[in-house]
């Protein structure tokens, strides 16, 4: 299947490609220079851990995931580790001379990473030993999740699978068609109250009863009339939010919809999309559009909150809400605070000499960023 790579974003790529005047369109579209604050608050570096560093990683989607206590993180060259939440130290490691691509999902008794190749792993958490494998149909780019005993994997090709935790037997087999030309990437399944809600390649979100495979309903709620492949993409690659019986999605097409959970129903859509996904408080959202500008807009009806367009093509991932405030990361391992409430910057602080894989994870006070060239800080930051 072919592939489009978002390497700036679908604006970049396109009008790139497009242009006979390549001096200009570069000048156009290089990432904004970083303008000096009056920083407010301070972050506090809790710890911090080295792991081998990434190459060519499109797509990939390798999130640190915090289970009470304890880390888990995978590299892309196959290490995976278990580290102490509060202090870094390190539990154990595994190399499984692999290349990984997305995970960890984290259940009760183990833990799933992914593989280019589509093989499934997964890793007892009490020290790190293979439980058991599977392979797949395709390339898996989007971390697995677990629960009530089943693993939840999204392949690249359109498939769901659910598997056994217990010895990876597979229990039910979800399949959709999507188009010849996508963006690479896929969003990570939203598990909830027993339903599975998954966003699509084709524009469509599907929510399916995690015991069973059961479709309770299956919505196109991305539509294009575009003429070509390239004018027809609709991608559902970032992350969903879900606060009570609302589900929001946002498409690199351009839209953002609000979506009713017991129906599938489009409540309300906003013409601004986003290739990495959404994040809700409980009043906003919260969304990076295709050339790094922030949005926050009102949860109920999707209007204008504040936009800030200081960052223009830094690639900032999705939006981290903590304590009331906004944390992004860019493309040289910044790390920026933004005020919740007016958009504006408060701090900023660098975590690595690259990009990040993800948007930070964060438990209570303590967050976790994990940049391309393998180091992972964990840090608080206080106004």
């Amino acid at each position: 299947m072919q592939k489009l790579l978002l390497l700036l974003s679908f604006t970049l790529l396109f009008s790139v490609s497009c242009s006979n005047n390549k001096k200009s369109k570069k000048k156009k579209f290089e990432p904004t220079k970083i303008t000096k604050i009056t920083q407010q608050g301070q972050f506090k570096k809790l710890w911090t851990y080295k792991l081998d560093g990434s190459k060519k990683s499109y797509g990939y989607k390798l999130i640190p995931y915090i289970d009470n206590q304890d880390v888990y993180i995978a590299s892309q060259s196959g290490q995976v580790v278990k580290l102490n939440l509060e202090t870094g130290t390190q539990t154990w490691s595994i190399n499984l001379d692999k290349e990984l691509s997305a995970g960890p999902g984290v259940g009760e008794d183990i833990l799933v990473v992914g593989t280019p190749e589509g093989t499934v792993i997964a890793l007892n958490k009490n020290d790190g030993s293979v439980a058991w494998n599977v392979k797949l149909s395709s390339e898996i780019l989007s971390p697995p999740v677990i629960d009530n005993q089943i693993a939840v994997i999204r392949s690249q090709d359109g498939r769901v699978y659910a598997l056994d935790t217990t010895d990876g037997k597979r229990k039910w087999l979800f399949d959709t068609n999507i188009p010849n030309l996508t963006l690479r990437g896929n969003s990570t399944p939203l598990v909830k109250a027993g339903r599975v809600y998954i966003g699509f390649d084709n524009g469509k979100v599907a929510a399916i009863k995690l015991e069973t495979g059961d479709v309770i309903w299956l919505q196109n709620v991305v539509k294009t009339n575009g003429k070509t492949e390239l004018a027809r993409i609709v991608d559902i690659d970032g992350d969903m939010a879900l606060i009570s019986t609302d589900l929001y999605v946002s498409s690199a097409v351009g839209k953002t919809i609000a979506v009713a959970t017991e129906s599938g129903r489009v409540m309300w859509s906003k013409d601004i999309g986003s290739a990495a996904g959404v994040t809700a408080s409980r009043s906003n959202l919260f969304i990076i559009d295709n050339k790094s500008n922030l949005h926050a807009l009102d949860r109920s009806n999707g209007s204008d909150e504040w936009k800030t367009t200081e960052y223009n093509y830094r690639l900032l991932t999705t939006p981290m809400f903590y304590l009331g405030d906004i944390i992004v990361g860019d493309l040289e391992g910044y790390i920026h605070v933004i005020d919740g409430n007016d958009g504006k910057t408060l701090a900023r602080s660098r975590m690595g000499k690259h990009g990040f894989y993800s948007a930070p994870v964060k438990s209570g006070s303590t967050v976790i960023a994990y940049n391309k060239d393998g180091s992972v800080t964990a840090f608080e930051y206080n106004r």
